[in-house]
């Protein structure tokens, strides 16, 4: 007997190039900030990471749930580096692929079609790992962050934007969340990042919080679905529907309330 599946499954209800799917990222976007991302990355906030992280021409970067490669081909337009992406939805290497052909960046590129908790990369490959706003579909992230520890070079940089969140206990606001994207066990607060980095072996070197751009960006994922409803409705259902709506506007309720943010957390591997 299949058991009922919670949360909703990117690779069939969040597809990454439909007719609502595009609805949708031109109002959170418009033409200028779109750069093929599925996430709450703009082009501005990666302009600030590019410097931040050190990312040159030399640099070998691993961005870990690359997803549609939006940010992937940005970061190496901008800098001529060298990023290799891994990603567990074939939808989403697919389109990788072209939007690197369409850029003329398919040298400096490779997307890489598998799980990220079992990498196809030998040790010491990279300079520096990268991850935008997907921690939450890791539920083992202690084993994940020793798979990225594997790969990275000695002294090499691990570096994650991801939603936190302090809603242990409150078992309404988790089931309105698991509706929507994230599964309930997926959830970690600072605390807990913290705890699993150095379980790992990593050290922790910088901590952030990003929580005003981020709030912005939540609100306008919602209104975009709000905005969208009937169109989205008719490719993904009106359940589905609703229950993204749901989450979303949870979402922003536990930012107010100061139970969610969104943190970038920079580390090092030992030497």
């Amino acid at each position: 007997m299949n058991e009922k599946r919670i949360g909703v499954d990117y690779s069939e209800l969040h597809q990454l190039d439909s007719p609502a799917n595009r609805l949708i990222r031109e109002s959170i976007w418009g033409i200028e900030d779109d750069i093929g991302q599925q996430s709450f990355i703009t082009p501005r906030y990666l302009d600030q990471l590019i410097p931040r992280l050190g990312i040159e021409k030399t640099t070998h970067v691993l961005d870990v749930g690359s997803g549609a490669g939006g940010p992937a081909i940005y970061i190496a337009d901008r800098t001529g580096c060298r990023v290799s992406g891994i990603e567990i939805n074939e939808v989403g290497v697919d389109v990788s692929g072209k939007l690197a052909k369409n850029s003329g960046l398919e040298e400096q590129t490779e997307f890489h079609l598998g799980d990220a908790m079992e990498m196809p990369f030998t040790e010491n490959t990279f300079d520096l790992a990268i991850s935008l706003n997907v921690m939450n579909v890791f539920s083992d992230k202690t084993g994940l962050f020793k798979e990225i520890l594997r790969v990275l070079k000695p002294s090499g940089t691990w570096a994650f934007l991801s939603g936190t969140f302090e809603i242990s206990g409150d078992e309404e606001t988790k089931q309105k969340m698991a509706r929507g994207y994230l599964l309930p066990q997926y959830y970690d607060s600072l605390e807990s990042y913290r705890g699993k980095l150095e379980s790992a072996g990593f050290r922790i070197e910088e901590i952030t919080e990003y929580v005003a751009d981020f709030r912005v960006q939540v609100k306008n994922w919602g209104d975009a679905y709000k905005k969208h409803s009937a169109v989205i409705a008719e490719e993904q259902g009106e359940e589905n529907t609703r229950y993204h709506i749901e989450y979303f506007d949870t979402y922003l309720g536990l930012v107010d309330e100061g139970r969610a943010s969104n943190h970038l957390v920079i580390c090092s591997k030992p030497e």
